[in-house]
């Protein structure tokens, strides 16, 4: 009788591949890929209908309970105080549509060949004032400021300690750059934004700021 060996791939460091893992944040970035793709052929005539109201809440329902995770839970939490009375009004189906605008970055962009980055994580309110004295920030994204050398110079120049990685425990800040690439979950900016909305979730102290609001405290 043939006997079966179940062996662990090992990485270059020796230590055993997470496969598993793997193969969720590929399923996971598939469905936020089709989540996009609704939103933009929601959005495609400008409006929102009420059975395209309808449909969007029940398909954020059912992939939110496989994937818990942000953009999902952000967008099930809306979804579920708009419809807990059963219904969807026209005010709420604007709001809607504002959601899925957010969600696939859609501002009134001023060059067409960029897209915004998604308004979904930010803290709200945001921190007012930003402090940067021994603070560290992480930044993600394009920065409409300039190049990250000028940003992290600008943080420098603060007093703030300026990292171009993924956010730990320690940080205190990720600042998300106004433009973002169509394709954003298959990127490191994605997983930036889910390690720091991760590390809110557990209340590390870090806070998701957009670029705009940052720079209103830069000289």
């Amino acid at each position: 009788m043939r006997t079966y060996i179940l062996t662990t791939p090992i990485d270059a460091d020796g230590q055993p591949v997470r496969m598993f893992r793997a193969a969720r944040e590929n399923n996971e970035a598939k469905a936020i890929d089709q989540l996009s793709g609704i939103c933009e052929g929601m959005l495609a005539d400008g409006v929102v209908s009420e059975q395209e109201a309808k449909y969007f809440a029940e398909w954020v329902r059912k992939h939110a309970v496989l994937h818990p995770v942000w953009p999902f839970t952000e967008v099930l939490s809306r979804v579920e105080r708009i419809f807990a009375d059963g219904i969807c009004t026209e005010e709420e189906r604007q709001e809607l549509r504002e959601i899925m605008e957010a969600l696939c970055g859609r501002q009134p962009a001023k060059n067409a060949g960029e897209t915004y980055s998604s308004a979904l994580p930010f803290n709200v309110p945001p921190p007012n004032p930003i402090e940067f004295t021994n603070r560290i920030f992480n930044i993600t994204g394009k920065f409409a400021f300039g190049s990250r050398r000028k940003v992290m110079d600008a943080i420098s120049g603060k007093g703030g300690i300026a990292i171009d990685s993924t956010p730990t425990h320690d940080s205190n800040y990720l600042i998300v750059g106004v433009f973002a690439s169509r394709d954003w979950i298959h990127t490191n900016y994605g997983r930036k934004i889910e390690r720091a909305i991760e590390l809110r979730n557990v209340a590390s102290g870090i806070v998701i700021v957009s670029e705009e609001h940052w720079k209103q405290f830069i000289p």
